[in-house]
């Protein structure tokens, strides 16, 4: 049976690298980030990883293919529309599907709006929907396993009971402080800095440790980026044990032939020909702008760090 995996982080913990690594096995199927439409509106110039234009790249015009074949009429390229969240920000759409900081209290809101609205047959649509899209790209990838990045916070909850296939959450996290210079370097100024990074940074995993509390823990694993760079092949190693896939299958991600099709950030478009640890933020910040950021996540940090891993090196 096919196995749906959710590649749950925060932005800028390196999910694309995830992703590239974990696409060069045969058996694993990934696009990376899946349910975001921020590319919508500059579709006809949006390139895939392989350097196509998305609207002109052979798998991706498979994909739509295939999908519109399994009646989804509505698939487009700029926006599979795959998420949960169907008005992301407003309170309205918060109140409907998003976080509401406790599981019962989410459990409590879900079954009211499911037995009283079309809230319940919606979401089991986009569930199935998700489970159609990751069908298609493991029929085009040749693949059996699928591994969905998107950056939906509610993601977990809403997969576990909606999605029509069983489903397993790698957690790839990234010391606070590595996310919120990569935010900068991302020009995430405008929008709050550094500070609305690391309090965004929080928050989602926050979320994600809740609902993973609710998951078998033979189906959870938890992926430290910093580890990830600097223990590669190990690290694979065990997350090819996790997706249930042969690792003497494997190629040297670095060295593969095959062509990948990856969607989302910028990074997607540039080969790895080398994993190097990013810890600009040694250098960066200052000693005030650490404590800061940490006192921004810092009851997150502890808990995703509990041997001070990131904090001692």
């Amino acid at each position: 049976m096919s196995t749906y995996i959710f590649l749950a982080s925060s932005a800028y913990s390196g999910s694309t690298l995830l992703s590239y690594l974990l696409g060069a096995h045969p058996d694993i199927a990934t696009v990376s980030a899946a349910s975001g439409g921020r590319r919508q509106s500059r579709i006809d110039e949006y390139r895939c990883s392989c350097g196509r234009l998305l609207n002109e790249c052979p798998f991706w015009m498979e994909v739509r293919e295939r999908m519109v074949a399994r009646g989804h009429a509505d698939f487009e390229l700029g926006h599979f529309r795959l998420g949960f969240d169907q008005a992301p920000g407003s309170r309205r759409e918060r109140m409907r599907t998003g976080s509401l900081r406790w599981n019962r209290l989410e459990t409590a809101r879900d079954l009211i709006l499911d037995r009283l609205t079309e809230r319940g047959a919606t979401m089991a649509a986009v569930g199935r929907r998700n489970a159609d899209f990751a069908a298609v790209v493991m029929a085009v990838s040749g693949g059996s396993v699928y591994v969905d990045a998107s950056k939906e916070r509610m993601r977990i909850r809403h997969l576990r009971r909606f999605l029509p296939m069983p489903l397993k959450v790698i957690h790839l996290v990234r010391d606070v402080r590595g996310v919120a210079t990569s935010a900068l370097h991302h020009g995430s100024s405008a929008a709050g800095g550094a500070d609305a990074a690391a309090r965004n940074w929080a928050a989602t995993n926050r979320t994600i440790l809740r609902h993973l509390d609710d998951l078998p823990p033979e189906d959870h694993m938890t992926v430290w980026y910093e580890q990830l760079c600097s223990e590669t092949e190990a690290t694979m190693s065990n997350l090819y044990a996790f997706c249930g896939v042969d690792r003497s299958r494997a190629a040297d991600p670095l060295l593969a032939d095959a062509e990948q099709h990856l969607i989302g950030n910028r990074r997607r478009l540039s080969a790895w020909s080398e994993i190097t640890l990013d810890e600009r933020w040694r250098s960066e910040l200052s000693p005030g702008q650490q404590a800061r950021i940490l006192g921004l996540g810092s009851s997150v940090q502890r808990e995703l760090y509990p041997q001070e891993r990131a904090l001692t090196r």
